[in-house]
């Protein structure tokens, strides 16, 4: 569900500026493009220990600052009837769900794969997307949720970390989506359905290796034509001191990996009030995306929490990324989301 910055990985790159000069073609600061549409994932308050009327709760408070909300399973806890129940749940408070299903595991840099225990017993030791086994039980995974009908469907969150690990297994899974993406299609043709890259590290590779920028696109490039958007997260307070240190091209130096008529869609965006990041540049941050997102064709930006969370092994950046504290008392960027929010409905 969340970046997870790799030891070995930063001791490869060094102290890696991520500002890059902005070209002359991309696109100048201003507003974002009109249509963007705001939303949150559902945590509610008290997690992991949430009760039922703390989850009806996030959904109320959900909808207050947006019309999208986020759900990500991880693949070796996924549990279809809980997954129908928030897409329910979702459209009951009129909002749209965007279903995420990880593959990768969260707390290994996401370069091992997430497997439910019965597929990893079948699969034997040191298991890969290119065993039948596993292929075709993540296809399995992917059918379950395409027949609860949602809207988008990511079949893998971050997964540009798989590459930068672990590259053989990164085409294992590009042609294994790609045959799961004709069975979502098959049983729900209006899924729009894609997978997320993380954007942190995409720039980080483009700043250490600027002559290699077109085979970096192939990263994102091997998926197509199967993808309908598209995806991002974004964490940048471990890399930038403060929101103003983020260069203007911060986001449209995308354009150097996909086309205009690409759909853009920030499935998790954030910045924490605690560990390396402040209240203040929580809403300085949600303050500056507007004109970090001029002329990018994004159709949904999702912040990445609504409430804190108390997970062990996220630390204080993730935990604290929410827009409501733990136990339920909003933020300063609560009210600064919600205000951006109005200003484009």
């Amino acid at each position: 569900m969340r970046w997870l910055v790799s030891v070995a990985l930063c001791g490869w790159l060094g102290a890696v500026s991520i500002g890059i000069a902005q070209p002359a073609d991309l696109p100048a600061s201003g507003g974002p493009t009109p249509g963007v549409r705001l939303g949150t994932a559902i945590t509610p308050k008290n997690f992991p220990a949430s009760s039922m009327t703390d989850i009806d709760e996030a959904f109320q408070l959900a909808k207050g600052i947006g019309d999208h909300t986020v759900f990500i399973y991880q693949w070796k806890d996924l549990n279809p009837v809980v997954a129908k129940l928030m897409i329910e749940k979702s459209r009951q408070a009129g909002l749209v769900p965007i279903v995420g299903l990880s593959p990768t595991t969260l707390d290994q840099d996401r370069k091992e794969l997430d497997l439910p225990f019965l597929v990893r017993l079948l699969a034997g030791p040191n298991p890969s997307f290119a065993n039948p086994i596993v292929r075709e039980a993540f296809k399995d995974a992917a059918r379950e949720l395409a027949r609860l009908q949602p809207p988008y469907l990511c079949l893998a969150t971050e997964i540009n970390f798989l590459a930068i690990h672990r590259l053989p297994e990164y085409l294992h899974f590009a042609s294994l989506y790609k045959e799961a993406y004709q069975e979502v299609k098959r049983i729900s043709p209006g899924t729009k359905v894609f997978v997320t890259f993380q954007w942190e590290w995409v720039r980080i590779l483009d700043a250490k290796e600027l002559d290699k920028i077109q085979e970096h696109s192939r990263v994102i490039d091997i998926f197509r034509p199967a993808l309908d958007v598209v995806g991002f997260t974004t964490y940048p307070s471990p890399f930038h001191g403060t929101p103003a240190e983020l260069p203007p091209d911060y986001y449209a130096w995308m354009y150097h990996h996909i086309s205009n008529a690409d759909d853009v869609l920030f499935m998790e965006v954030g910045w924490p009030t605690s560990g390396t990041g402040s209240d203040a540049e929580q809403v300085a941050y949600i303050q500056r995306l507007p004109a970090l997102l001029t002329g990018i064709n994004v159709k949904v930006v999702a912040w990445a929490l609504l409430h804190d969370v108390g997970v062990a092994a996220f630390g204080a950046d993730l935990n604290t990324v929410g827009l409501l504290t733990r136990t339920g008392e909003r933020k300063p960027g609560y009210g600064t989301f919600r205000a951006w929010r109005d200003a484009i409905r």
